[in-house]
This record gives structure tokens, sequence and C-alpha cells, in this order.
């Protein structure tokens, strides 16, 4: 089983990461914006959307249709909770053969037991997604093209994707360059309409140019701490904050915990983390820009 602690991007193939925490926290408005296949190593996982709860015990799987939002409980076993995913590309997805009978996922298909086949095949999954040395591009596609079979024999495809709305794809923007400004006349353009387009679409979908910002960016620290062993101050600087303390304060007001709670430091200890000096962040090929907001991180 891979353990490294970060997250791995393989273009035109996945994203895998494996998320480790210590402590129980209720984590509100997760958004899922890429198909993810998420596998409980330790502990329990709950999902909460519209009125439902999905859980995933130790041993189980959750398979997430992309553009969905949830309030997510990561309960530790012992002290542990330990859970890794698996993003699969776009294209692979397109280029799935689904059975007739196999209806598209709704929100979350819950795969209480993983059977020891498809538990082997999602491990190579994961293992074509880390090295691309070592398995060629066709073999790592098919490999994903299994797991889709797997998950298919449980009832559930994930659905074909559709263009996604406007605050979706400025997600995916930001993500891109967290440390950017992002002002509104830089967004327009890239999106190709006009600053008065752009209020008046994102108005109509229930957010502004500043709240979708700064919930990339925050989005995007909670999968580095829950996925890598960066220090805090280093993730504050990864995701555009020059001052550790205001990216904790923010990280408090968005999540209800401090930055040191995701991976039960104390508070001391988190104060000590984010005072350090933090070297000018390079940029890392390893590190996949949050599927906007791996992204179940959660």
């Amino acid at each position: 089983m891979l353990t490294d602690r970060r997250v791995i991007l393989r273009n035109g193939v996945g994203v895998i990461a494996r998320v480790l925490q210590r402590r129980e926290l209720l984590l509100t408005r997760i958004a899922v914006d890429q198909p993810t296949l998420m596998v409980v190593r330790r502990g329990l996982k709950l999902l909460r959307a519209a009125g439902t709860e999905t859980v995933i015990p130790a041993g189980g799987a959750a398979a997430i249709a992309g553009g969905e939002v949830f309030d997510v409980v990561n309960r530790p076993d012992g002290g542990v909770y330990a859970a890794d995913f698996l993003v699969i590309d776009q294209a692979v997805i397109a280029g799935f053969a689904v059975p007739d009978t196999v209806r598209p996922i709704a929100r979350a298909l819950a795969i209480p037991a993983m059977a020891p086949d498809f538990l082997e095949a999602y491990e190579r999954a994961r293992a074509a997604v880390a090295d691309p040395a070592a398995v060629p591009e066709t073999v790592a596609v098919q490999r994903m093209r299994e797991v889709l079979g797997w998950i298919a024999h449980h009832g559930g495809a994930f659905p074909p994707p559709v263009p996604p709305a406007i605050a979706q794809r400025i997600r995916v923007l930001v993500a891109g360059d967290l440390a950017a400004p992002w002002r509104a006349a830089e967004v327009a353009s890239q999106l190709a309409m006009s600053e008065a387009t752009l209020r008046r679409r994102l108005a109509a979908e229930g957010t502004s140019l500043t709240d979708l910002v700064t919930e990339t960016r925050m989005a995007h620290a909670l999968m580095l701490l829950q996925v890598t062993d960066q220090p805090v101050a280093t993730v504050a600087a990864l995701v555009g904050y020059d001052s550790p303390s205001r990216f904790a304060a923010r990280f408090r007001q968005r999540f209800g915990h401090p930055p040191g709670a995701i991976r039960d430091q104390t508070e001391s200890a988190a104060i000590r983390d984010q005072t350090e000096p933090v070297p000018a962040p390079t940029p890392n090929p390893t590190l996949a820009p949050a599927p906007a907001p791996t992204r179940l991180s959660a």
C-alpha cells in the first residue's frame, strides 16, 4: 500500500493522496468537483448532504460524483483516521463503456466492504498514478477502467461530465495559482466575459469572486494539512497568505477549527509552527491543484 504523504497527479490518468487525521472534526461544505473513489483504511467516514448520511467503515469505500458538496466527519479509531483517494480523470471516465443496467451515481455510492480483487485493482490503479516510469499510460488508463468496472459491479457509474458552473470554473482557475491576487478584470478576461456579466452570473449562483477565492484557498489548505506533513506556515504561504496568523484566523473562521486541529497539534505547537521562518515556495510537480474545493481531501 502506498503511504507517501503528498498529492500525486498523473495527467490524463488521475490523482492520489492519503488522508490522516487524529481528532474527530465536523468539516462543513466540502466540495468534491471531480469523480472520486475514497477508501477508508482506519476509522469511519460520514458524508452528509440534503438530509441523508452515507457511512463508510474501515475496509469500505465511497464513489463520489463530481460537483457535490458534503458535511464530512472523519471518526478516528484508536486515535487515527486514515483514508486515501483516487480522483479519476474525466477522459478516462468518458471512454468507459457503462453497462445499460448501471445507474449514474447520485451524490455518493457507499461500498461497505471491498472484495479482495477490488482492493487489488484499486492499489494497482494508485501505483499507476504514482509511478509513470514503470506503468505505460495505456496500461494506467486500463487500470483506472478496471476500478470503474468494480464500481459498476456495485451498481453505480460516474455521470458523464457536464459544462461546469461559473463558480466551479473559477475554483479550477484559482487552484492553478493560489497566490495570485485574482482581480475581477483578470478573471472575467480568462472566462471571456465582461466584469458585469461575471458579477451577475456569480450573484445568480449565490456567491462572489472574493468568496470563491477564499474558499478555494481554504479547501486547498485543508487538503495540504490532511495529506502532507508540511508545516502550517508553509501551507499558509502555498495558498497565498504571507502571514501565518492571518491564515490561521481565516481557516478557523471557515472550518471552525484552527489548522493545528487537523493534525491534533497542541495550541503551543501550532503557534511555534506558524512563527517559524518560511522559505519561498517552489513549484512541486507532485502537488496537484486541489480537485476544487480532492478535491475530497476531507
